[in-house]
C-alpha cells in the first residue's frame, strides 16, 4: 500500500517561487537586524524573546522590532494589495537601512 502526500505552507502561500540567499554576514556585531512578522505564529511573544538572545550575543547589534515595520498579513490580500504590501515592506527595510532582516520566528 502506498500514499501520496500533498505538502501545503501553513500560510497559504505558494511555496513554490525560489530565491537565491544572499550572502550572510560572518558575524551580527555592528549589523542593523529588522524583524518582519505577518501577523501569524505568535510573533508578539517571539521576537522579544529573540530580539533579546540577540542583544545577548551580540552586544553591538542593532535590532529594529517589527512593530516599526508594516504589518504584512498575506492570506487575505488580492494579488495588487499584495504587490503594494510587499513594496511598502521593502521601502521600509531599505529606508531603514537593514543588514539583516528576520522574516519568520518559527511558530
Amino acid at each position: 500500500m502506498s500514499a501520496t502526500l500533498k505538502v501545503v505552507n501553513p500560510v497559504g502561500e505558494s511555496a513554490s517561487k525560489a530565491v537565491a540567499p544572499s550572502s550572510s554576514p560572518n558575524t551580527l556585531n555592528g549589523k542593523k537586524v529588522c524583524e518582519i512578522w505577518n501577523g501569524s505564529f505568535e510573533g508578539h511573544v517571539s521576537f522579544p524573546i529573540i530580539r533579546e538572545m540577540l542583544r545577548e550575543r551580540y552586544p553591538d547589534i542593532t535590532v529594529i522590532p517589527y512593530t516599526e515595520f508594516p504589518l504584512f498579513p498575506v492570506i487575505s490580500l488580492s494579488a495588487e494589495r499584495k504587490a503594494a504590501k510587499l513594496e511598502s515592506v521593502r521601502k521600509a527595510i531599505l529606508e531603514k537601512g537593514c543588514d539583516v532582516v528576520i522574516t519568520g520566528n518559527g511558530g
